[in-house]
């Protein structure tokens, strides 16, 4: 197992970022410029604009993070890096163009019938619908594609498994292709090493679809309305982003849209300062 540990959040941001470096100083001033636009390309994708919340983050255990999105306050988080999700999001492509190759190619001995959905809209709640990565109508199976630094793939192959909110993510994706007449007998976490030098370390996490996971799910949304009166609350102003409970263990800090390090001494500048200061749940 790897022996990679991620930083604590004080360890993370007490360091500044290093400079971009090039090998004259008109390279150095080229990269910078080149890498400006991806931000600002990142920062007008569709799925950066959307307004309602998906699949993918209702899960997050954070109550502050989600109802301070669903009242899409503006973003204070000046630290994370769009590279991680430019990556996905390339990745992703890629792996629904392989998958529907192999749909054309085998066509024939499949008699005609595709095995692979993919990218599909679903709708597993009216007001948060997403697209599954894949449904295998082989297996009965809601497939979710994660595309991972080392830290991550080593949480997915330990004892706990994945996070909480992978794991809700993929139930939602599951009853969103139940609700379209599918049938699931199982989810899969389909796990790529995003840093790696081959797909060697790819790894699967899978689980059985149960009525339990209906029972959970069903708490999941009664957790979304809670959090839609608190998003209410930030909209009309009787109260404010810290005033919303957060999560002791949560760990989306680093990409979490409100995360800022310096409102721990300047609180007037507003942000949260990470789990361990503030309302907890």
């Amino acid at each position: 197992m790897s022996t990679f540990a991620k930083p604590s959040l004080d360890a993370f941001f007490g360091q500044a970022a290093p400079a971009l470096r090039g090998n004259t100083p008109w390279a150095d001033s080229y990269a910078r410029e080149i890498v400006k636009v991806f931000h600002e390309h990142a920062g007008r994708a569709p799925r950066t604009l959307q307004v309602h919340l998906g699949p993918s983050e209702l899960g997050v255990e954070c109550h502050r993070q989600v109802a301070g999105k669903m009242a899409q306050l503006p973003k204070l988080n000046h630290v994370a890096d769009p590279w991680p999700s430019i990556r996905g999001t390339a990745l992703h492509a890629w792996a629904a163009e392989a998958l529907d190759g192999d749909n054309e190619r085998k066509a024939a001995q499949r008699g005609g019938k595709a095995r692979w959905l993919t990218e599909y809209r679903v709708t597993p709640h009216d007001l948060h619908p997403g697209t599954g990565d894949l449904y295998d109508f082989e297996e009965q199976c809601v497939g979710d594609h994660k595309f991972l630094g080392e830290a991550a793939m080593a949480k997915i192959k330990s004892p706990e498994g994945p996070p909480r909110q992978y794991v809700v993510q993929m139930l939602l994706y599951a009853r969103g292709f139940r609700r379209l007449g599918l049938p699931v007998k199982r989810v899969a976490l389909l796990a790529f090493p995003a840093t790696a030098a081959s797909l060697a370390g790819s790894y699967c996490w899978e689980r059985p679809y149960t009525p339990a996971d209906d029972v959970l799910l069903d708490q999941v949304f009664t957790e979304t309305e809670y959090r839609r009166q608190w998003a209410l609350a930030l909209i009309t102003g009787s109260a404010q982003l810290m005033d919303v409970p957060s999560c002791e263990t949560d760990q989306n800090c680093y990409f979490c849209p409100f995360f800022r390090p310096q409102a721990r001494q300047n609180p007037a500048g507003g942000g949260c300062p990470g789990p361990r200061y503030g309302v907890q749940a």
